[in-house]
C-alpha cells in the first residue's frame, strides 16, 4: 500500500470508528488524512470504495499476520492457539478497524455484503488450520465448517466485553480466550 493510501486507510478507519459510516464524510476523511479532497477522489470514487478498500486490506493484513505467526509451527494445536492470540493482539492493536467492521456486519447493503465476503475469505484461510488438526485427530471433522465462525464469535464477544468493562484490556483476557477456544467452558 502506498503512503497516500495508507494515510487514507488510517483516516477512514478513524472517521468510521468515531462517527459511523453514514455520518462520516469524504471531507472529514481527507482532513484526517491530511490530503486534499482531490487526492482522496483520485484514489477512491466514494466512501463505499474506501470502505471496501479498508475491509479488503484489513482482512488481508490479518490473514497475512496469521500465516506469518504460524509458519514456523508444526503442531496443529499450537497453530490454532497462535491464531487465537494473533486475533486478540490484532484487535488490541487495530481496535478502531474492528469496531468499524463490526458496525457494518448486519444489513443488506452492498458494503455489508462485501464485508461478509471478505470475512468469508479469512475464514477459508483459518479453516486450513482446523482441517490440519482434524486430519491428525484433534478435532471432529464434522465441526470443521463452523469452527472458524465460532472463533470469530468468541473474539467478537471479547471485544464487547472489553467495551463494557473499559478497565479491562483485551490483552489481559487473552489466556481465558485461548482456554475457552481450545478447551470449552466445561470443567473436566
Amino acid at each position: 500500500m502506498n503512503k497516500t493510501k495508507k494515510l487514507i486507510f488510517d483516516a477512514s478507519i478513524k472517521a468510521f470508528s468515531r462517527k459511523g459510516f453514514h455520518k462520516s464524510t469524504m471531507d472529514e476523511i481527507a482532513e484526517i488524512a491530511g490530503v486534499a479532497k482531490g487526492t482522496l477522489y483520485y484514489h477512491f470514487k466514494s466512501k463505499e470504495d474506501i470502505f471496501k478498500f479498508i475491509i479488503d486490506e484489513g482482512i488481508r493484513l490479518i490473514a497475512d499476520e496469521v500465516r506469518d505467526r504460524t509458519e514456523h509451527l508444526s503442531n496443529p494445536l499450537e497453530k490454532i492457539e497462535a491464531i487465537c492470540r494473533v486475533q486478540l493482539e490484532l484487535i488490541t492493536d487495530y481496535f478502531e478497524f474492528f469496531k468499524t467492521m463490526y458496525s457494518q456486519m448486519w444489513g443488506d447493503e452492498e458494503r455489508q455484503n462485501q464485508l461478509r465476503e471478505a470475512l468469508s475469505k479469512y475464514f477459508n484461510v483459518i479453516s486450513e488450520y482446523f482441517r490440519e488438526a482434524s486430519k491428525e485427530g484433534y478435532i471432529d471433522k464434522e465441526k470443521i465448517d463452523l469452527i472458524p465462525y465460532n472463533f470469530f464469535g468468541i473474539m467478537s464477544s471479547v471485544i464487547v466485553y472489553s467495551l463494557l468493562h473499559s478497565d479491562i484490556k483485551v490483552s489481559e483476557i487473552s489466556d481465558l480466550f485461548v482456554d475457552i477456544a481450545m478447551n470449552g467452558i466445561v470443567q473436566r
